[in-house]
C-alpha cells in the first residue's frame, strides 16, 4: 500500500501499553504512523538482550501492520525545555513536573511535524490514567489546553484511547498480537511530588516560554 501523507500521524510513543494501543488503533484504521520517542536526556532502559521497551513493541507493531507503521522510530532528546520549565523554575515558582515534561515532549513533536509537513499528532493519554493526580497532564482540561496549543501550529491532536479502560487497551493490543504487559520507560520526574492546585498557573506561565522556543526554531528554518 502506498503511503498516504494526508493520513500520516506522529504518535507520541513511550513503548507502554497506551501509546502502543494508540499506534495500533490508528494503523488498523488505515493511517500511516510514525512513532516519536522523547528521551529527556536519559538513555532508554534495556533488557538482558539489549532491547528497550519501545524497540520491542515497535517490532511487534511492524509485524502486525507492516504497511502502516514506519520502520524508523523517531528518537529526540533535547533537554532545553526540561531545564527551563522543570529545573530553573524551581527557584521562582511551584513546578508541576508532569506538565513540564508533557510540554517539552509536545514542543519537540511540534518541531518535528513542522520540519516534516505532518499535521496530526496523537498521544496515548487515557481516561483511566487521568483519574490519578500523578497523570495530571492527562486530565480533560489539560487535554483541551494541549489541543488548543497544537492548533496554534495548524496541528490536530488525537487521543484514540482516551475513553478506553485499562482492560480495553489491553484488548486492543492482544487482538493484534502485541504484548500487553507494562513495558514503558520510566518518566524522568515520575517520583517527584507536586501540588495539583498549582497546575493551571504553571501551564499559563510555561506556554509563553514554549512559544518563544518554537518561534526561534521557525525563524532559523
Amino acid at each position: 500500500m502506498q503511503k498516504d501523507t494526508a493520513k500520516e500521524i506522529l504518535v507520541l510513543y513511550s513503548g507502554g501499553r497506551d501509546s502502543s494501543a494508540t499506534a495500533a488503533e490508528l494503523a488498523h484504521a488505515g493511517h500511516y504512523v510514525r512513532l516519536f520517542t522523547y528521551q529527556a536526556g536519559l538513555p532508554e532502559l534495556t533488557g538482558r538482550a539489549g532491547d528497550s521497551a519501545p524497540e520491542i513493541r515497535h517490532l511487534e507493531l511492524l509485524k502486525a501492520f507492516p504497511e502502516n507503521i514506519d520502520e524508523n522510530r523517531v528518537v529526540r532528546g533535547n533537554t532545553y525545555l526540561i531545564r527551563k520549565l522543570a529545573i530553573e523554575k524551581t527557584n521562582s515558582e511551584h513546578v508541576v513536573y508532569p506538565i513540564a515534561l508533557a510540554l517539552a515532549v509536545h514542543c519537540e513533536a511540534i518541531k518535528y511535524c513542522l520540519e516534516n509537513d505532518i499535521t496530526h499528532i496523537a498521544s496515548g493519554y487515557s481516561g483511566y490514567q487521568a483519574q490519578k493526580d500523578r497523570y495530571i497532564e492527562q486530565h480533560d482540561d489539560f487535554v483541551r489546553l494541549t489541543k488548543g496549543f497544537l492548533k496554534d501550529y495548524a496541528i490536530s491532536y488525537i487521543t484514540p484511547v482516551i475513553d478506553k479502560s485499562q482492560e480495553e487497551v489491553t484488548g486492543v493490543l492482544e487482538r493484534h498480537g502485541i504484548s500487553s504487559n507494562s513495558l514503558e520507560n520510566k518518566s524522568l520526574f515520575g517520583g517527584i511530588p507536586f501540588d495539583v492546585s498549582h497546575a493551571h498557573t504553571f501551564w499559563q506561565s510555561s506556554i509563553p516560554l514554549c512559544k518563544t522556543y518554537l518561534a526561534e526554531l521557525l525563524k532559523k528554518s
